[in-house]
């Protein structure tokens, strides 16, 4: 679309424009709203100051006819040769702040409103937001202030202005965008705000009648109802999948079937050589048998009555066989089957004991739902866990997610009472709409850690909106809005949702590591508790005259146990510190591994231990290990969970 013509469209959704004016080549209009900004409209033209199509601060008549000829000559010498088609474009300047919004039709989003600073300095400063076209209030002004230019509205220099104009902007783009379906991309740059209210004064359009599918949900029944569960392939031999299953699932409170061709027994427990002869219905399967094999079980399973069933087996369409995955879906479909996987870890719900995973056997009941996309780190997540005696609900491996993916899960784990907190790592999205549907109707806080964050996922499209929207900060800015907690490395997943880390202290035997720590602390956006005068006299009582008075509370060099667990003492009885990191170094007189054995003894997740040294801290470590105790080696690494 002509730029005239985009301005005739705006004006019918109460998106405002200067007063403008369009007119032919060899035209010299009467203008009556000098100072003008002169532009070419133009198909050929798309980025008009890169061609000198665009002049602006026009003061007369005279100054006119010279620009015209000007944007003429400029063009030319670009090689593109003007016609009919083309006209100039006659706008009224209009001085205020410059806002930029622009719409970008992202492969997983759909269209998503882009919203930030605008003007010149846009693609440099990248200050923008991102809002879905469904978003509600609440999330349109939560994308808002996640941007550097929304101090404009909290107040600025003694001026504030009103976000609400903003806000109704925002919802009359929505309502654009989604009266004209066509509509792929747009720019509207600057957009100016000023006392009169808000002015596109430039904008780009691209169309694209091209019609997306919408992956229809069907209602499912809960993967977590399971009593009578089958493992197809369990094994006598160590070294099998089947084997370690079988075993991790020993413990199940439910019924387990297990079956091998081979018949024989496993642990005592018989080995049936067919599905056919189990006499009872199975509500649950997991099957590890070679791929080949593994749509003829289904269809046994079928008359089992089965409900869910998780593929552990491999070679589907990691390896390139799509049909398989096809056949398999369309049965699960016809049957009202739930399917996890194919080429997954398993499945482990806590409450009933089920270890349905061919990782550690050691893994705790606890309140939090681990959701993963990949096996090798979900995996490695359950061996942390177990060393720091952090516990689990739910885990799910999800594989190569033929049928049940995030947003499913999610809404299925709204109804387990166990379920306190979600943790999701992510590396593809399966019917995004209804993923931020099973969001946004959660109640359960979810933390998120996506992979995908390198500039080779960065989307390159017509408009400065394309550019501006990499894959991955898009994805962050509409999970923010959302209320989701956004993670950096992949411990967060399980470190963070144990710990309230509003007000941080710092107990360390040395000033140097406190400082780099606080500052680490601060970069994560927390906040260093502030010491009160009645904290102060408690310590004053506990530490020696020379102790720093502030925190990082600095006990000083020569600290031993006896010091740390005095300061200790004083500071878990304050309820407003929500995090404690009690740093220590090797000193000479330090007895390090005593100090391990009291961090150990609080049992408190309040205490985050940092013991940094080498040779001479591996004894305290172990203590740690042994105990289950949270610690870390490294300052960067003890941010993770922040």
């Amino acid at each position: 679309m002509l730029e005239f013509e985009i301005y005739d469209l705006l004006k019918s959704y109460n998106l405002n424009t200067p007063r403008y004016i369009s007119f032919e080549l060899d035209e010299v209009p009467s203008i009556d709203f000098y100072p003008v900004a002169l532009k070419l409209s133009s198909s050929k033209v798309v980025h008009k100051s890169e061609y000198g199509a665009v002049q602006v601060n026009i003061q007369n008549k005279d100054d006119l006819i010279r620009n015209i000829e000007l944007i003429k000559l400029n063009v030319a010498s670009k090689g593109v040769k003007l016609d009919t088609c083309d006209k100039f474009l006659a706008t009224e300047m209009v001085k205020g702040i410059e806002l930029f919004a622009g719409i970008i039709d992202d492969e997983i989003f759909g269209k998503v409103i882009l919203f930030g600073r605008g003007g010149v300095m846009l693609e440099l400063d990248r200050d923008v937001c991102y809002i879905r076209l469904e978003a509600d209030e609440n999330e349109i002004i939560n994308s808002i202030n996640s941007t550097k230019i929304s101090k404009i509205f909290r107040g600025f220099r003694g001026k504030k202005y009103d976000i609400n104009l903003i806000i109704a902007f925002i919802k009359n783009i929505q309502n654009f965008i989604q009266k004209n379906e066509t509509i792929k991309e747009c720019d509207f740059n600057p957009v100016v705000l000023n006392d009169d209210g808000l002015f596109i004064v430039d904008a780009r359009i691209k169309k694209d009648d091209t019609q997306k599918s919408i992956i229809e949900n069907q209602n499912r029944h809960s993967f977590f109802a399971n009593s009578n569960v089958a493992i197809i392939g369990a094994s006598t031999n160590p070294s099998k999948v089947g084997f370690a299953l079988a075993k991790n699932m020993s413990g199940f409170s439910g019924n387990v079937f297990l079956v091998n061709s081979s018949g024989g027994k496993f642990e005592g427990q018989i080995l049936y050589k067919d599905i056919d002869e189990i006499s009872d219905d199975i509500d649950t399967a997991f099957i590890t048998i070679p791929q080949k094999y593994v749509l003829e079980s289904i269809e046994k399973l079928i008359s089992k009555s089965i409900k869910n069933i998780v593929i552990i087996s491999a070679g589907f369409k990691e390896v390139g066989d799509f049909e398989s995955e096809d056949k398999i879906l369309n049965l699960a479909k016809k049957h009202n089957i739930n399917i996890i996987g194919p080429n997954c870890l398993g499945y482990y719900e806590g409450s009933k004991n089920l270890n349905g995973t061919f990782a550690t056997k050691d893994v705790k009941n606890g309140g939090l739902a681990l959701l993963a996309g990949s096996g090798a780190v979900l995996s490695s997540l359950m061996d942390k866990a177990s060393l720091c005696d952090i516990g689990f609900s739910h885990i799910v491996s999800l594989g190569n997610m033929i049928d049940l993916s995030y947003g499913e899960l999610i809404t299925m784990l709204e109804n387990e009472n166990e379920c306190k907190a979600i943790s999701l790592y992510i590396e593809g999205i399966k019917n995004p709409t209804l993923f931020i549907e099973a969001i946004k109707k959660s109640s359960k806080p979810i933390y998120l850690y996506k992979t995908g964050q390198s500039e080779a996922g960065k989307k390159a499209a017509f408009s400065h909106t394309g550019n501006l929207a990499g894959n991955y900060e898009l994805f962050c800015g509409i999970m923010k809005s959302l209320g989701v907690n956004m993670v950096d490395n992949i411990e967060a997943l399980i470190y963070k949702p144990l710990r309230k880390a509003d007000n941080i202290a710092i107990l360390t035997n040395a000033g140097g590591p406190a400082t780099v720590l606080a500052d680490l602390i601060v970069k994560k956006g927390k906040t260093l508790y502030e010491l009160s005068n009645d904290d102060i006299k408690a310590l004053d009582e506990v530490l020696p005259f020379n102790w720093s008075k502030n925190n990082p509370v600095d006990i000083i060099g020569d600290a031993t146990s006896a010091r740390y667990e005095s300061a200790l003492n004083v500071m878990m009885q304050n309820d407003k510190i929500d995090l404690i990191y009690v740093i220590l170094t090797p000193q000479y007189m330090t007895d390090i591994k005593e100090i391990a054995i009291l961090i150990s003894q609080f049992k408190s997740s309040k205490i985050v231990p940092i013991f940094l040294g080498g040779g001479l801290i591996q004894d305290a470590l172990k203590v740690f290990r042994v105990n289950k105790t949270l610690y870390f080696t490294s300052l960067d690494e003890s941010v993770c969970f922040l």
